[in-house]
């Protein structure tokens, strides 16, 4: 028993030294001020603007021409109307006819802790590569920080809903900056963004029309992401097991039947302090500090049938309604470790047999973050013939293409 004891103290304190060494490194992160902060009563309607600022120099993208933080209302988790932070950048030179086409941005997976919304935080190398090249070409960017990232409230991880309001809703309140945008939009998106997009578009693909909405870009979209991080082997170290906490803070807030004390062993849950106040990349790191396996850090295995995660995973699924015709570009890796090829495969056959217009493109060997780098040209070209009105190509039925 004293083996034992001392064996989980041990553990504990490397947990903590973990968890202190990371949040030692996030000095430089921004804490949300009272931008954040609404204090009055909100309006009953979502989408509305409630206050917006310029971003700071550091935040800025290099090819924006002016940037703004944006507070706005949404409908979360609950259904309930609650303020969601997001960003606007317009790109430099004059507005064509009618404004700046609009590109609704959904950001990968940065973290559930308020301090890793990005509207605090300057783009990463890659994403802020990517913005650029949208902006280059004269596109309008829209980019939420989903419901509880940055404002009070959890962040409901890869609850698909929230993530669909928060995007949708974000384009309806820019539209009230009075700057030159269209009212047409693209929803685009990579990984958790990638999951977003395609859930702000089977919610606005239902009004289309009304909400000027012409289609959605998804790359390596989170589908089925549960079932990927299920399936480590019980005795290999997963540095994953962050990730998956991760989405078990997520589950608490929109599953009232699950908890992680009843599914995560002592040991994985003193990761909890890094994942309440980290934001991913040390997250990942303090979970492959620690050495925990799916074995030593689960009471069930595998994760996807412990109490309450059947439940709660239903509010992860893309709904297969409101495709019909849809314009819908996914892109995914073959050799993406974090979004199984093979789901983005069967996800692209639900869509067409819902009767979207599908485009999809495998990148052999490329990794998570490959498709966003090689096909920018295949993307451009897609979403220029979206805002041009051109009728939306479609894989379906061609089983050769991929």
């Amino acid at each position: 028993m004293w083996q034992w004891a001392g064996r989980r103290i041990a553990a504990l304190a490397v947990a903590w030294a973990v968890a202190a060494a990371a949040m030692a490194q996030q000095k430089s992160w921004r804490e949300p001020g009272p931008f954040y902060r609404w204090q009055e009563a909100l309006p009953e309607r979502a989408g509305v603007l409630l206050r917006s600022q310029p971003l700071e120099p550091e935040l800025m993208l290099a090819q924006a021409a002016s940037g703004l933080r944006i507070l706005y209302t949404s409908k979360g988790h609950t259904d309930e109307v609650v303020p969601v932070s997001g960003m606007v950048f317009l790109p430099r030179g004059e507005a064509p006819e009618g404004g700046w086409p609009v590109l609704a941005w959904a950001h990968g997976t940065t973290g559930i802790a308020d301090r890793c919304a990005p509207s605090l935080n300057p783009a990463s190398e890659r994403d802020a590569a990517f913005l650029n090249h949208w902006l280059q070409a004269g596109y309008a960017l829209v980019a939420t920080d989903y419901e509880g990232l940055g404002t009070p409230g959890p962040q409901p991880y890869l609850h698909c809903a929230s993530e669909a309001y928060s995007i949708i809703h974000s384009v309806q309140a820019a539209r009230e900056l009075a700057l030159p945008l269209t009212r047409e939009w693209v929803a685009m998106g990579q990984s958790q963004g990638g999951h977003g997009a395609l859930c702000a578009a089977a919610h606005a693909g239902l009004r289309a029309e009304e909400l000027g909405f012409l289609g959605a870009l998804a790359t390596a979209p989170a589908i089925h992401f549960m079932e990927r991080l299920s399936q480590g082997h019980p005795s290999t170290p997963d540095p994953f097991i962050g990730l998956t906490l991760m989405m078990a803070r997520g589950f608490e807030a929109y599953s009232p039947s699950f908890s992680i004390e009843q599914v995560f062993s002592s040991r994985a849950r003193a990761l909890l302090q890094v994942v309440d106040r980290s934001c991913v990349q040390q997250v990942i790191e303090a979970g492959a500090e620690l050495g925990l396996t799916s074995g030593d850090s689960l009471k069930v295995l595998p994760f996807s049938e412990a109490p309450g995660v059947a439940e709660a995973a239903k509010h992860q699924e893309i709904p297969l309604r409101g495709w019909s015709a849809l314009p819908v570009y996914l892109a995914q890796g073959t050799g993406d470790r974090m979004v199984s090829p093979g789901e983005v495969v069967r996800f692209s056959e639900q869509l067409c047999e819902q009767g979207a217009r599908l485009n999809l493109d495998l990148y052999p060997r490329a990794g998570h973050s490959g498709p966003m780098i090689q096909g920018l040209q295949a993307f451009e070209e897609w979403v220029a013939a979206r805002f041009a009105g051109e009728a939306a190509p479609s894989h379906c039925g061609d089983p050769g293409h991929y």
